[in-house]
């Protein structure tokens, strides 16, 4: 009790008739915390008789699981000083324990020194048993429930709520609800809860997907009801379930602890002596002067009317115009503090003579805090129950004889109960309309069903039954779990079951899984690579196509973010940036090529299909599909190449017919005047001067020709060794000797089957370009050796075949090229070599002579370090007979026979037809294949021979001869043509059949040609 005046308290008798009337329990303690005093309504609370005390063993009142943390916070008390409030139970007189809120507050003297405590005991356990029955009831529904505000906010939400989504309390209360819905169902969600807010007291029903806390998603069943205009509520009820079943529900559901706090707050009681006449204050106790603000002189020069808003003054004069002598509750008044706030106070007065004074004695409890958690409270219990009334799921409650007592809608529903009257009834009388059975048909007994085991304490946690109505037969797959609400006792005072029909769930479900099971089969399928992006661009999945193509792990990449160092080149990242942004604006056609990076440390290139994901005009995510288009971009650029090369090589070849044309006129007439100037003719010089130019033109459309593939080769088995030894002495004298040549060739060397004439060509060519690359000196290497193309090389170097090939290998240490230099290198007439230093075709004479030959050329090059070209001829069988070699008579041979000449080019055929005639034979001339079948038939002698053009407008030299042989069984043929790219000549190589002649030719060869065709040699 704190003192009334400075100087002593009232008398004891009126001390006790105050504390005895009090509706608390009031103590008094000495400094070290033994008590001293209790009144009436602790004596007959604990059975104390009057006069007794607890002294220091006051704890025998407490419960036990209450005694440590309250004895913690009285001893903290009294050794600091400070106030003591804390909540724990006290044992009745008849064993029986309720719930009290303790408070106390030091006395001191004016030296500070604590003098005694000063102790109330308020009684709270109605309260809190009130709240827990209905927090039971919601906290052990099998439904989650929320309270949202009209923009979305997440008032409040049940334990199954934080349960099922995996946020706490203080991460979810305040987060708007349509965070963490999923992108794609934000938009019809909303919609249907805009709508709803238009309809008080309407309800809506929707399944979506939410957000766990770890980010996985879950499917909701939620039905929403806009209580938004009760008073009690003003809030959208939503009630919602996990329809995915992958959230297991907790082993065991037990009661959950409290939800709310105590409702108000409350410190010890300020108390004063006022004078009834004059109002004024008499005395006022420490808590008065500490919760008010005021000193105690400054008390002592007010009234009591002071502390009251001016608008409560009256009312309160005419309240005291009414008090009556003893102990009066006075009920809630406004007091104002000295700071201005007004706080709603409980007041107790009690009408006594103090220094011979009519006064009163007040009690005033500040209940601001307690009013509006009241309000608050109840406000919350209506809410409870609009949660019940319109959960989706059942909810039934019995007490512990086994009447079902109440039922909410979705229960009656359920079981086809038209009203809850109809539905209340005994557990035996409902086991007559109804049975239940487990999943697998096995029967459950009533004793077993879940409400009779939650009232004898069970829980039960999700179980699956059959419920089963017996007059109808219908049957239902129910989900059930419930849990018992105990007393303070322990005792089962109520049982809870909810329950929830899983039916139809059940078939989507299996339909579900099965639709899931397929795409994610595609999805692990997929050849392209899929990769998928948040709001944020962060990686939320990886499929195994992006595996294999960045050859990073899922786990590897899932969040990651710009700028995707990992796969993106730095090179790229500049203008990813803006691609980016085109995507977040909703660009449907946001396609790149572009550059990428794999684990291994390599560079591919990707072409990308980007889809925005949006919702509205927002942007939600990204999907994106991705191929290596790598390996095909090097074959597209391979076969532009070679399509480039093949142009070229069909000009070069087109240039070299024609002037072989030209050139076996110049080179014919000059041999012929040759022959017939006598040795001292001072015209000889010229005309072998132009001899000897039309010879070295020949070797110019032979390269020309050996480019493009048109050349006629003389294959056979060669032994690459002997051909490198050969010629090993000849390149000395061309390369020079400040250039040290070294050979290195391979034992047991397979064979090839070349031209060994344009094989010495290619290391002749190959030299020669080597010498130019090195103007200082240097070291040229020539190698030979076996390998085996593998289709990972053919793969990537599309002339190429895989198989075994013998390898022929020149090399350099001259100045190496530029890899612009380097695609360029087999072109004709490319070189960088100065103005009349090179004709270009030295290398494109190499490149075609490989290629006609069946091969590949590859080269590899350095700037300062040296090149190599790389040789690759198939490997052949073993060398068979060699060719005939025949002596060389010392002049043209001569005949009587009668010869067709068939030729375009009427130059060329004048020349043929005098060489012919001018050897003895009788001739005949034709422009083309029709003119020569005309001829033919008009002739009433015999044809021996045919010469014959290949390519000639009109019908050909290979169909004319084919007609003229029906006609003329024993006519023999020669061909004669600039170029090959016909049926005479397929592959490059000459059929064994087909007697050739390659332009542009002598004089001389051409009889010696005719003879040997005439002879059948």
């Amino acid at each position: 009790m704190a003192v009334l005046t400075r100087g002593a308290p009232p008398a004891g008798h009126v001390f006790e008739e105050i504390a005895d009337a009090m509706p608390h329990m009031v103590w008094l303690a000495d400094p070290a915390g033994a008590a001293t005093y209790h009144n009436r309504r602790i004596l007959d609370y604990s059975g104390l008789p009057t006069g007794d005390t607890l002294g220091d063993g006051w704890e025998r009142m407490l419960h036990p699981d209450d005694l440590a943390p309250t004895w913690d916070a009285w001893a903290r008390a009294v050794g600091t000083g400070e106030p003591f409030e804390v909540e724990y139970r006290l044992r009745r007189s008849d064993g029986a324990y309720r719930w009290f809120l303790g408070r106390a507050d030091a006395q001191r003297d004016e030296a500070g020194a604590v003098t005694r405590w000063v102790g109330t005991c308020t009684d709270v356990d109605d309260q809190k048993g009130h709240q827990a029955r209905f927090r039971a009831i919601i906290e052990q529904s099998f439904d989650a429930v929320d309270l949202i505000a009209p923009d979305g906010t997440i008032l409040y939400s049940s334990p199954a709520g934080i349960r099922l989504l995996g946020y706490p309390q203080d991460e979810d209360a305040g987060r708007n609800g349509f965070e963490l819905m999923h992108p794609d169902d934000v938009g019809r969600v909303r919609a249907e809860f805009e709508r709803l807010l238009a309809t008080p007291g309407g309800s809506a029903d929707s399944v979506h997907r939410a957000r766990h806390r770890d980010g996985h998603y879950l499917w909701l069943e939620a039905r929403a009801t806009n209580l938004l205009h009760d008073p009690a509520v003003r809030a959208v009820v939503v009630n919602f379930r996990d329809v995915t079943d992958r959230v297991s529900v907790e082993d065991r559901v037990r009661a959950s602890e409290a939800r709310y706090r105590e409702l108000f707050e409350a410190n010890p009681h300020p108390m004063w002596v006022y004078d009834t006449e004059t109002l004024r204050y008499l005395a006022v106790n420490d808590a008065s002067v500490g919760r008010y603000g005021y000193s105690r002189d400054e008390f002592l020069a007010m009234t009591v009317a002071d502390i009251r808003p001016p608008e409560d003054v009256p009312a309160f004069l005419a309240d005291i115009g009414r008090a009556a002598d003893g102990l009066q509750s006075r009920g809630v008044w406004r007091h104002r503090w000295k700071d201005g706030t007004v706080r709603e106070v409980e007041v107790s007065a009690h009408v006594l003579q103090f220094a011979d004074r009519p006064a009163r004695l007040v009690l005033a409890l500040d209940v601001t805090d307690r009013l509006r958690a009241e309000a608050e409270a109840a406000r919350g219990l209506a809410r409870l129950r609009a949660v019940v009334d319109n959960v989706a799921d059942g909810l039934v409650y019995a007490d512990p004889a086994g009447n079902l007592l109440d039922w909410n809608p979705a229960a009656l529903r359920l079981h086809g109960y038209a009203s809850a009257g109809d539905a209340r009834r005994h557990l035996a009388a409902f086991a007559d309309t109804f049975s239940l059975s487990r999943p697998d048909g096995t029967p459950v007994p009533p004793h077993d069903w879940p409400m009779p085991r939650v009232l004898r304490g069970e829980a039960v946690t999700d179980e699956k039954y059959v419920l089963r109505r017996l007059d109808t037969g219908a049957e239902r797959l129910m989900r059930y779990s419930g849990a018992p609400v105990r007393g303070p006792g322990g005792d089962v005072e109520l049982g809870v079951v909810t329950f929830h029909d899983v039916t139809a769930r059940k078939r989507a479900e299996a339909e579900r899984d099965a639709l899931l099971a397929r795409l994610q089969l595609q999805f692990g399928r997929m050849p392209l690579a899929c990769v998928l992006f948040d709001a944020d661009l962060r990686v939320t999945d990886w499929n195994p196509a992006a595996e294999r193509i960045f050859g990073y792990a899922k786990a590897e990449v899932l969040g990651m973010r710009p700028p995707f160092e990992r796969i993106v080149p730095e090179s790229f990242r500049a203008a990813a940036g803006p691609l980016l942004a085109r995507i977040r604006a909703g660009d449907m056609a946001a396609h790149s090529v572009n550059q990428n990076l794999t684990r291994d440390g390599r560079t591919i290139t990707c072409e990308w299909f980007n889809t925005p994901l949006m919702d509205g005009d927002r942007f939600t995510g990204l999907l994106c599909l991705a191929q290596d288009v790598t390996a095909r971009l090097q074959l597209e650029e391979q076969f532009r190449q070679a399509q480039k090369m093949e142009v070229i090589g069909q000009l070069a070849a087109g240039v070299a017919h024609d002037f072989n044309n030209l050139l076996t006129i110049i080179n014919g007439y000059s041999e012929i005047v040759l022959d017939a100037l006598p040795p001292g003719d001072p015209n000889r010089e010229l005309i072998a001067e132009v001899h000897q130019a039309g010879q070295r033109s020949a070797g110019l459309t032979r390269q020309l020709l050996a480019f493009s593939r048109q050349q006629v080769l003389v294959p056979r088995v060669l032994d690459l060794n002997a051909v490198v030894g050969n010629t090993a002495s000849m390149l000395r004298r061309v390369i020079g000797e400040d250039v040290k040549l070294t050979t290195t060739t391979a034992t047991g060397l397979w064979p090839v089957k070349a031209d060994p004439g344009q094989v010495e060509q290619i290391l002749l060519n190959l030299a020669v370009n080597a010498r130019d690359a090195m103007p200082t000196g240097g070291r040229l290497t020539i190698e030979t050796g076996n390998v085996e193309l593998d289709a990972t090389y053919a793969a990537s170097h599309p002339d190429a075949r895989p198989g075994p090939h013998v390898l022929l290998a020149v090399s350099d240490s001259g100045c190496g090229m530029t890899p612009e230099v380097r695609v360029k290198i087999f072109e004709p007439f490319f070189t960088t070599k100065g103005p009349g230093k090179g004709t270009g075709l030295g290398l494109a004479t190499v490149y075609g002579i490989v290629k006609q030959s069946g091969g590949h050329v590859g080269v590899y090059s350095e700037v300062g370090v040296g090149t190599t070209f790389k040789v690759y001829l198939p490997r052949t069988g073993p060398a068979g007979e060699g060719p005939k070699a025949y002596a060389v008579p010392p002049a043209p041979p001569r005949g009587t026979e009668t010869v067709l000449v068939v030729e375009d080019d009427a130059a060329v055929r004048a020349l043929t037809r005098h060489v012919l005639q001018h050897a003895g034979y009788a001739v005949l001339e034709a422009v083309d294949g029709d003119e020569a079948l005309r001829a033919a038939a008009g002739h009433p002698g015999c044809i021996h021979l045919l010469v014959t053009d290949v390519v000639m407008p009109g019908t050909g030299g290979r169909a004319a001869a084919e007609r003229l042989a029906e006609r003329h069984p024993g006519l023999r043929v020669l061909f004669v043509s600039g170029y090959t790219d016909d049926a005479v000549v397929r592959h490059g190589v000459l059929h064994e059949s087909v007697n050739f002649l390659q332009k542009p030719f002598t004089p001389a060869a051409l009889a010696w040609k005719v003879r040997e065709v005439l002879d059948g040699s």
